[in-house]
């Protein structure tokens, strides 16, 4: 590595060289000829185990303890709450004091909320206690959720920021077979009955969300910018909407976002009440999880040719079909095989429309506003989840989840559709993977050529 300094100052970390183009380059998989970018994911393959080990072990507890479907729907919307209340100030906080102080801070605070979560449920406290913990440890993730995302350009050049965030992405999936065995198998073994198993389960995955804060903690990054130093809380995030607005290609792609995300990504907190309505019993929520990591696994390797091939933006339709068919084949379903392979579609999808979209909104945003207008971008897409959560469970209560998540796949096809017919100029747009330019018809993407004002 060698380390210098920009006229204002700026401390710069770059690779002492380039690697040269061989096997990885010819696979997508560019990112991981930069070791920064292998230690941020490993450690994000094991945060992302975690955060599925404690979704499906506090879901299954509620559900166990309650036995309603909408009081898990209610309850997966209170304790994600914070993800539509501070996203945008994430953002904010991640120009400000740069992603590695941001993800490091997500994965301490949110793994010591998690482990309170769960020796709270092992001493019977009450419901509303334990979903309060749980909105401590989403607001700890809220604050770390773009710094996830634009990290990525603090420790790969711009030749293969593509191909990070599509293996951020497989990592996500990745981290979903691993948490979904590993947490099935944790709900079966830890305990005589399932409340006191899900507790336990809940410990686990407090421990593997901390842990990765360490070796993020060590890793020098590259960060090409000056951070953002106007300690204003809403000016700033008013800048950030009012770029995002003014060019309808770049504002588009956020704003429809809210389909895949709020709507489609939702499904996953309707698991255990899947489970229960296809007969299963509780501990083959792993399968389900399984069957949606393999799928999202291998959509995240194919990611980047598949983007270098048709380009990013007809990728984000290919994304939203596949999402919307997987998760109508899921409401279709009546048995558990059927639903994991459907889920596997579904969760390809979103592999592939995360990737594209994401390598977009980042290539055609200014440096300076990166954090902030992608923070627009998540809150949309992670952050109303809470709000799909709680839809799907009042669905879920008066008929099925099967027919909650139908209905949830069909609204993001009808998304898809209109998003092309209004904006038919983001199926031309291209990131070109050596000089991580922007091609196609950039009206209203207000991209500009690096170096240019």
């Amino acid at each position: 590595m060698t380390r210098s300094r920009t006229p204002d100052g700026l401390l710069v970390v770059s690779p002492a060289q380039e690697p040269p183009p061989g096997t990885l380059e010819r696979m997508g998989l560019t990112a991981l000829g930069y070791p920064p970018f292998v230690t941020f994911l490993v450690a994000n393959l094991t945060s992302n185990a975690s955060w599925f080990i404690f979704g499906a072990a506090l879901n299954t507890y509620i559900l166990a303890v309650s036995g309603s479907a909408q009081t898990v729907g209610i309850a997966s919307f209170l304790y994600s709450l914070p993800f539509a209340l501070f996203m945008l100030h994430a953002g904010l906080l991640a120009d400000r004091f740069g992603s590695k102080v941001m993800v490091v801070f997500s994965l301490a605070g949110a793994g010591l909320a998690i482990v309170a979560t769960g020796l709270l449920a092992l001493t019977g406290a009450p419901l509303w206690a334990l979903i309060a913990l749980g909105c401590v440890m989403s607001t700890f993730q809220t604050l770390g959720a773009p710094a996830f995302i634009s990290i990525v350009n603090d420790l790969v050049p711009p030749r293969a920021i593509s191909s990070g965030v599509a293996l951020t992405f497989l990592g996500f999936n990745f981290g979903r077979i691993v948490g979904g065995i590993v947490g099935g198998v944790l709900l079966v073994v830890l305990g005589a009955d399932i409340v006191t198993s899900a507790a336990l389960t809940i410990i686990v995955a407090g421990v593997m969300q901390s842990v990765p804060a360490i070796p993020i903690s060590r890793v020098r990054v590259l960060e090409a910018t000056a951070r953002a130093t106007d300690h204003s809380m809403v000016r700033p995030l008013i800048e950030a909407a009012s770029y995002a607005r003014r060019y309808p290609t770049l504002g588009l792609i956020i704003l429809f976002s809210v389909a895949p995300g709020a709507i489609g990504l939702a499904y996953v907190f309707l698991l255990p009440v899947v489970i229960r309505d296809v007969g299963a019993n509780a501990g083959a929520i792993g399968l389900l999880y399984v069957g949606g990591g393999i799928g999202g696994l291998l959509a995240g390797v194919a990611a980047e040719p598949l983007m270098r091939g048709a380009g990013h933006g007809r990728t984000i339709f290919v994304g939203m079909g596949l999402i919307g068919a997987g998760l109508i084949g899921v409401g279709l379903s009546g048995a558990l095989a059927v639903a994991a392979i459907a889920i596997g579609v579904a969760q390809g999808g979103f592999a592939i429309y995360g990737s594209s979209s994401l390598s977009l909104v980042q290539a055609l945003s200014p440096a300076r506003l990166r954090g902030r207008v992608t923070s627009l971008f998540t809150l949309l897409y992670w952050g109303f989840m809470p709000f799909g959560a709680l839809a799907g469970g009042l669905i879920a209560e008066r008929s099925s989840s099967l027919v909650a998540i139908l209905l949830a796949g069909s609204a993001v096809i009808a998304c898809g559709a209109v998003l092309f017919f209004v904006r038919p100029q983001i199926a031309t747009l291209r990131i070109d993977r050596a000089a991580g330019t922007v091609s196609g018809r950039l009206d209203g993407s207000g991209y500009s050529m690096p170096g240019e004002t």
